[in-house]
């Protein structure tokens, strides 16, 4: 049944693929005579969309189903204490080589078309650049439901594509008027997502470490920030935290465009694993703890970094532990 259900999402996955190759096809070999430069632009950028999203949904069947599970026993809530959280692990270590795999077939299959001239060759430039290989990156954050950065990545890749596109148009005024309110428009859908990142939370608390996602049963409250339980999201803002609870027992930490300084020297960790979700998107994150704890971390980032910078202990605590799940575009998370 699985085998199935893998062929079905290959074959609707293709499928995809080859309708972003025909779109794109028709669009600057026929269309470009006969319709405006916002409508050519447009279904041009839809089409590598199409393609990028159906490279995105193959590499599920092709990967297979293959899960593994770690049990944590956490400190927590009342409500949570001792509790065993069950986190699922989906392994994706070829995902970034197939989709890399995939973008790569991509630019080889233009090259020949554009050379042999089966493609518009006025197209080259606009296709066999770095801002479509953002625009790329972006349209991939999208289909993998990180919106914020895929927004981002998007919104570069486009703003950069302009000049070539004008140059395929130099005489079409309505690609000057694009980009000179370009910005404008994407500070306004960047404030608008923002808002409803806050009106539209998940269910579930969900981040990615090198090995795949991973999702948990425990989801923080708005107002949980007590009893050494914290959550704090933070969004164009900054703030300094020092944990006095005698216990640590873990929390989530999300910053976009903010940062956090996280002082846990002064708690402990109660026996066993205590669990901490840390995401950051163009922000950043310190977390300052004591050199004696057995710190993991399990993360994944996206043009960013994170470090563990602490004076190593001969003597550390393996009885606690304290596991980071780290998820950090362009940002740091710094452990000192």
């Amino acid at each position: 049944m699985k085998k199935n259900k893998s062929l079905l999402w290959a074959i609707l996955a293709i499928a995809i693929m080859a309708g972003g190759g025909c779109l794109l096809s028709l669009t600057i070999n026929s269309l470009y005579y006969t319709t405006t430069a916002f409508a050519t632009l447009s279904l041009s950028l839809l089409a590598v969309f199409l393609y990028v999203a159906g490279a995105t949904l193959i590499r599920h069947s092709l990967r297979g189903d293959k899960q593994s599970h770690g049990t944590f026993q956490t400190a927590g809530t009342p409500s949570t204490e001792g509790k065993n959280i069950i986190v699922t692990f989906q392994h994706d270590g070829v995902d970034s080589g197939l989709l890399i795999a995939f973008l790569l077939i991509a630019a080889g299959a233009l090259l020949f078309c554009f050379n042999a001239e089966i493609l518009n060759p006025a197209w080259k430039s606009f296709f066999i650049s770095w801002p479509m290989l953002v625009f790329a990156v972006g349209a991939i954050c999208v289909c993998k439901r990180h919106l914020i950065t895929g927004f981002i990545l998007v919104a570069v890749g486009i703003f950069f594509l302009m000049p070539k596109a004008a140059a395929i148009y130099p005489n079409d005024m309505f690609l000057e008027l694009i980009q000179s309110n370009f910005w404008p428009a994407v500070f306004v859908v960047s404030g608008i997502v923002i808002i409803l990142s806050f009106l539209i939370r998940p269910k579930a608390c969900n981040s990615r470490h090198p090995k795949g996602n991973w999702t948990d049963e425990y989801t923080p409250s708005e107002s949980e920030n007590n009893d050494g339980k914290i959550n704090y999201r933070l969004v164009f803002s900054g703030t300094e935290q020092v944990i006095l609870d005698p216990v640590f027992k873990g929390g989530t930490v999300e910053t976009v465009f903010g940062g956090l300084e996280l002082d846990l020297r002064r708690t402990t960790l109660a026996e066993g694993s205590t669990v901490l979700y840390v995401k950051t998107v163009f922000g950043g994150v310190e977390i300052k703890a004591p050199d004696t704890w057995d710190i993991e971390i399990k993360s994944k980032t996206v043009a960013g970094g994170i470090s563990d910078t602490r004076l190593k202990s001969r003597e550390p605590d393996h009885t606690r532990k304290l596991v980071i799940y780290a998820n950090c575009t362009f940002g740091g998370i710094t452990i000192r």
